[in-house]
């Protein structure tokens, strides 16, 4: 998990997006600059003006002055989007953490399932062996070897396909953990794959530590900063500037000094910022009925996550405690009873096939509670990143 943390490209993009909203928070808190301005007059001409001295020089400063409170306005719209992205970034990780859990659970479970298949493979010879042992003696009709070799047949299909299924599996765990290749160490993902915990309880979830549940209120805010915000734009800038000019008559070499101040205010005849405060406005109300929905929809999203998980803990608790056992037991005494001659080779079969189900069933069984548990923590605000990373290689992702 921490090379996940570490290499995810779409987890450092979203890093990237918070550096980014905290530099146009920096832009946003900053005043307007001053303008220097200089200008000349009379500097070249004929007659008197042909000395190329300047009659009439300027220098001066402009400042427009923000007196509706705009820069504290945007200070507080780009805080909200601050905010915004630190919230994309949680669910960013929690989204890596959830696939990388149900990845791993994925490539464990495809690899169980080729040892199941393998374990097929092997008995599925044994009953051939025995089979034939049986027709050579007389004991068996000839089409009951064919119905072995047939079923051992399958076997080996099915443990290449099994082979496939886990290279892929693998290999997808492999790209969300931006590595080359993955070894999964049998032992110690073994016993995490099998650990399913203690019943889950039926109450207790709650969306509100979800980042994407909180970032919906975070959006109503940031919206009312937006509107907040063009509200404050329709109040005029106002320029002040002031200069100072030096004065020469053409004749002489005397000049004069003089002290210029000026004032400008927009005339807002026409553009008053309304139509941008009807769009902000209408935006608010639209965030504000979306955040409604999508609140109820994180809600019953989670309720529908914990009842797929306790659904998915009481079947994989079921299979491991009752039903494996005893196709194990009926499928052991079904190949012992065939060999004495008490039970037929399709009661073998019938047997077998059982057991094998009950074999794969828990297998997705099991693979199903951890990806049900993923995302349940993922719809709940997930457990501490730290808790998920694996103290051994191979272990609990």
């Amino acid at each position: 998990m921490t090379l996940a943390l570490q290499r995810s490209p779409s987890l450092g993009a979203a890093q990237e997006a918070v550096r980014a909203s905290r530099g146009e928070q920096l832009q946003a808190g900053l005043r307007p600059n001053p303008e220097l301005q200089l200008s000349q007059q009379n500097n070249s001409g004929s007659g008197p003006y042909r000395t190329g001295r300047p009659l009439e020089t300027s220098a001066g400063l402009s400042q427009r002055l923000e007196i509706g409170g705009q820069r504290a306005a945007r200070s507080a719209l780009a805080a909200r989007d601050v905010t915004l992205a630190g919230r994309d970034l949680a669910a960013v990780q929690l989204d890596l953490v959830r696939d990388v859990r149900a990845a791993y659970a994925r490539a464990v479970a495809a690899r169980r399932a080729v040892t199941i298949e393998q374990e097929r493979q092997r008995l599925a010879a044994d009953v051939l062996r025995a089979t034939a042992e049986r027709v050579r003696a007389g004991r068996e009709a000839p089409a009951q070897q064919l119905r072995a070799e047939t079923a051992l047949s399958t076997a080996s299909i099915a443990r290449d396909r099994a082979q496939r299924e886990a290279t892929v599996a693998r290999r997808a765990l492999a790209v969300l953990l931006a590595a080359e290749e993955v070894e999964l160490a049998g032992r110690a993902a073994d016993i995490w794959f099998a650990e399913i915990g203690p019943a889950p309880a039926a109450t207790g979830l709650r969306a509100a530590a979800n980042p994407d549940y909180a970032r919906l209120d975070d959006a109503v805010s940031r919206a009312r900063a937006a509107l907040d915000l063009e509200r404050r734009r329709a109040v005029p800038d106002v320029t002040v500037n002031g200069a100072v000019s030096q004065y020469r008559e053409a004749s002489s070499r005397a000049t004069d000094t003089a002290f210029l101040l000026g004032l400008s205010v927009p005339l807002q005849l026409f553009d008053r910022n309304q139509g941008n405060i009807a769009r902000a406005g209408a935006d608010l109300t639209r965030t504000e009925l979306a955040s409604q929905q999508a609140r109820r929809m994180l809600e019953a999203s989670l309720a529908d996550a914990g009842q797929r998980f306790e659904a998915a803990w009481q079947e994989a608790d079921a299979l491991r405690r009752t039903v494996l056992p005893g196709a194990e037991r009926a499928f052991g005494y079904a190949r012992e009873g065939y060999r004495e001659g008490k039970f037929s080779f399709l009661e073998v079969l019938d047997a077998q096939r059982s057991l094998f189900e009950a074999r794969s069933q828990l297998n997705d069984a099991l693979r199903e509670v951890h990806t049900r548990r993923a995302e349940l923590d993922r719809l709940s605000g997930g457990p501490l990143i730290g808790a998920t990373q694996p103290t051994r290689p191979g272990g609990r992702p």
